[in-house]
């Protein structure tokens, strides 16, 4: 027999082909044969040592483990020999050969019959407490980077050989810890889905929650859904978004929301137990299932993905990721774990057929509340009005917790229309809830008696707009809204007197973007990584201070004007703005035009624009206060407190520009009347 001297690794002659396939099988440190082992999990070793070998009987191989092939490739007649004798001791005392390499334990299995060319199946697990930088698939996967999609040009990426079942090294308990990131608040979590299908330039987002049936829960049961038309994702795409353990970014893209690579995966297992994805670009289609169900009492988490590729509707298995077999398993216990059959799979992926590229998201198991679920749904009316629209709500109603705040009616906190009305400061994406749009409501554009101040913190500018808000000071709130990328990450901070009273600032809102500030160099940002808060620094404690100046200011040279209002007085923003339904620009509405004459559906060549869309969007200047030209409840004039103008004293008013006031002009109470005092 062959020694060790006598071999010194994987002759020449196979150098075309890849070492990472064969293997010299071994026992006792004596040579049985050179073998070539199809897709095997891992690269494997020159030299192949097996362990043990002991009866099948006495040694538990649970049902399903997924399997390799070893074929032998014998450079001898010697090999040949010593193969066929390996075999037919494992066949005729049901024998199983025990291997390791790295983190997996392999078996190979007794054949079925026995011969000097047979191939024998291999099947294969990870051993227990092997927690390592966790991948999909083959020892050599792809590096990965962030949580991201990909763009419409990226194909399907051929690997060195097919990646295995998609195992990650870590406890499927690890799911339930990812949820946690928004514990504090669901809308967060839904938030992170939001943010994904901006970040694939979706156009349209439909968020809804239907009623279906679960044969395998054996009852109709909620599942939520997000459904966009971005550009998809290809295999390596899905894979960087439901496993863990990538690379950060270097640089902070202003362009992008999804940043720390876990936004997927944390929002999804808050807001349920399972979740599936089905994603098509305009040359391949996916399917990825997140699973606590399908992985509870495994040692190591399992995410099936299966992945074709797509010619126009032509589509086969992409062999170049995984093999078909490893397509057909995956599939099965997407179908086994889920209320997804060949029936509902191919219902879903025909909502493609008229969008081409996109992105579905199922979750189900929603997180419960007593004995109803945490969320609530409420389906709108077709035509209705704005108080028959669809809504997603939080059961409790809970109002979240803000120092100073007394107010007890924030919908923000617990609608997820309301909240989505906001979201974003520059609303340019559709979203329906519960099958009705979502009227976009940029805060900006929506206040009265606006003043835009601008200031510098830490070598880098900031634009504050400060205003007043009709709705906001019914319902006693006030506050800074905070963007981050043009994302709502923080709303109605109370800063400076309104911490201290809650009738300070009452109705006041203030709006920032802080996206270069919160940046602090070499890709790294100051913001959480659920996107719900900033971190303790030095950037956001000064700019604490500088809000908190910038309002007490606003809110004493406005006092006044915003307390000495006739009873009922409903103070308007200083423009009306209406959106465009197709170039989703915002225009601005004239002083006399009836907002409520507006169509449910608008477009810039109506009136009261009558133009093209190509027009660019009109912005407001910065440092001017712009005050209403337009007040309700006030047409009475005879029956008002004989006093000087509530809103502005013409004495400071600039000569040709009627409605501007400069900044800083202020006014005593003592000029008032007596029947105008508070």
């Amino acid at each position: 027999m062959l020694g060790f001297s006598e071999f010194e690794g994987i002759p020449a002659f196979l150098s075309s082909y890849s070492f990472k396939h064969f293997t010299v099988l071994m026992k006792d440190e004596k040579i049985i044969c050179l073998t070539r082992c199809l897709e095997p999990p891992i690269g494997l070793p020159e030299r192949w040592s097996i362990l043990n070998i002991v009866p099948r009987a006495r040694i538990h191989i649970p049902h399903g483990l997924p399997h390799c092939e070893l074929l032998p490739a014998p450079r001898f007649h010697y090999e040949q020999r010593e193969w066929r004798r390996f075999l037919d001791f494992l066949h005729c005392r049901d024998m199983v050969a025990i291997l390791k390499h790295e983190c997996f334990e392999f078996f190979i299995l007794p054949p079925d019959t026995v011969s000097s060319s047979a191939h024998i199946k291999v099947a294969y697990k990870m051993g227990k407490g092997c927690y390592a930088p966790m991948h999909v698939g083959g020892h050599h996967a792809p590096k990965l980077e962030f949580e991201t999609y990909t763009d419409p040009q990226h194909h399907a990426v051929k690997q060195e050989r097919p990646l295995e079942k998609n195992y990650v090294r870590a406890d499927p308990s690890y799911l339930q810890t990812l949820g946690q990131a928004h514990s504090g608040w669901i809308f967060g979590a839904v938030a992170e889905l939001v943010d994904n299908a901006r970040d694939a330039k979706a156009k349209r987002l439909d968020i809804s929650i239907d009623i279906i049936y679960s044969k395998r829960a054996g009852k109709h049961i909620p599942m939520l859904s997000v459904i966009d038309d971005g550009h998809g994702m290809s295999h390596q795409d899905i894979v960087r978004m439901t496993c863990f353990g990538h690379k950060q970014g270097g640089i902070d893209d202003p362009d992008r929301l999804g940043k720390f690579g876990i936004g997927f995966k944390t929002g999804s297992m808050r807001l349920g137990k399972d979740a599936l994805v089905l994603t098509q670009t305009a040359n391949s289609r996916s399917i990825a299932f997140l699973s606590q169900s399908l992985n509870e009492g495994k040692d190591n988490l399992e995410i099936p993905i299966v992945s074709y590729r797509r010619e126009g509707q032509y589509m086969e298995v992409d062999t170049s990721v995984h093999s078909e077999t490893l397509a057909k398993y995956n599939l099965k216990a997407i179908k086994e774990f889920s209320p997804f059959d060949k029936y509902l799979i191919g219902e879903k992926t025909g909502l493609f057929h008229g969008r081409c590229t996109g992105t579905q998201i199922y979750i189900w198991h929603l997180e419960e509340w007593t004995s109803d679920y945490c969320l609530e749904w409420q389906c709108g009316l077709n035509g209705g009005s704005t108080f028959h629209q669809g809504d997603i709500l939080i059961r409790s109603r809970r109002i979240r917790s803000r120092p100073g705040q007394i107010s007890q009616k924030v919908p923000l906190d617990y609608s997820l229309r309301v909240y989505l009305e906001v979201i974003f400061l520059v609303p340019r994406m559709k979203i329906y809830v519960q099958g009705s749009l979502v009227k976009s409501r940029p805060l900006q554009k929506s206040l009265n008696k606006t003043s835009i101040e601008t200031g510098n913190i830490m070598g880098k500018p900031l634009h504050l707009t400060l205003g007043f808000c009709q709705l906001e000071w019914e319902q006693a709130n006030c506050g800074i809204f905070l963007y981050w990328h043009g994302r709502l990450i923080e709303a109605y901070k109370r800063v400076g007197g309104m911490i201290h009273n809650g009738e300070i600032g009452r109705g006041v809102i203030g709006v920032v973007d802080v996206t270069d500030l919160m940046n602090a160099g070499n890709g790294r940002v100051w913001v959480h990584n659920n996107k719900q808060g900033f971190q303790d620094c030095e950037a956001y404690a000064q700019l604490e201070l500088w809000l908190g100046r910038k309002v007490d200011e606003y809110w004493d040279q406005n006092f006044d004007k915003l307390q000495l209002t006739k009873n009922a007085a409903v103070y308007k923003p200083d423009h009306e703005w209406v959106q465009c339904d197709k170039c989703r620009k915002w225009r601005v509405l004239s002083a006399d035009f009836d907002s409520k004459s507006l169509p449910s559906q608008w477009f810039c060549y109506m009136k009261p624009f009558s133009q093209s869309c190509d027009i660019p969007e009109e912005k407001l200047e910065y440092e001017v206060i712009t005050l209403s030209t337009k007040r309700s409840g006030c047409e009475d004039k005879e029956k008002l407190p004989q006093c000087k103008d509530d809103f502005y004293d013409a004495s400071v008013k600039p000569k040709g520009k009627p409605g501007i006031v400069a900044v800083g002009a202020k006014r005593t109470r003592s000029e008032y009347h007596r029947a105008c005092k508070k």
